[in-house]
């Protein structure tokens, strides 16, 4: 389930500003007195909130749907409140960490398409970490949440920083490198 928010916001951050630059409407954005850092963060939150939401349904759904039809000792062996617990602290970090690869791509691209599919790729290691732990072959402790906590909140703050840095108003309203 924490492949969802690895992915799927990839294809909306990615295409955030180069689809804009795209159809001709962040210009008339890029000329507001709205620093590049709120621009860069409004981008993000409007990939992260709909992510978030697809993410969590997809879960809810799953857990309604494992106490409905699955037998008491099969339900009670897939449903855990550690498993709860990761899902509801790492989809927004997951989510967020994507969404700056995503912004940071689409920054300096000039194709949605390949923006998007190198958003999806970035997102990538993720998915495989988030795999080798539901398949045990990393075993999932305490300290190793705390330890992944702190180190997608360091890379998603080094993202939103780095992302700023990278942002060129004058490149991107004139098109020129």
């Amino acid at each position: 389930m924490l492949a969802i928010p690895a992915i799927v916001p990839a294809f909306v951050a990615a295409y955030s500003v180069v689809g804009e630059r795209q159809q001709g409407t962040l210009e008339p954005v890029l000329t507001t007195p709205v620093r590049r850092e709120e621009f860069l963060l409004g981008k993000a939150l409007a990939a992260l909130l709909p992510s978030i939401a697809v993410a969590y349904a997809v879960y809810a759904l799953f857990l309604a749907l494992v106490e409905l039809f699955a037998e008491p000792a099969v339900a009670s062996a897939l449903v855990h409140v550690s498993d709860l617990v990761a899902q509801v602290l790492f989809t927004p970090l997951l989510a967020g960490w994507t969404i700056w690869i995503s912004v940071a791509i689409s920054t300096r691209s000039n194709d949605p398409r390949t923006a998007q599919q190198l958003g999806a790729l970035a997102g990538l290691p993720s998915v495989a970490v988030t795999t080798l732990i539901a398949l045990s072959v990393i075993r999932p402790s305490l300290s190793l949440a705390i330890v992944a906590v702190a180190v997608l909140l360091l890379l998603n703050g080094l993202g939103w920083r780095i992302t700023s840095a990278m942002f060129d108003r004058e490149r991107l309203i004139t098109g020129s490198r």
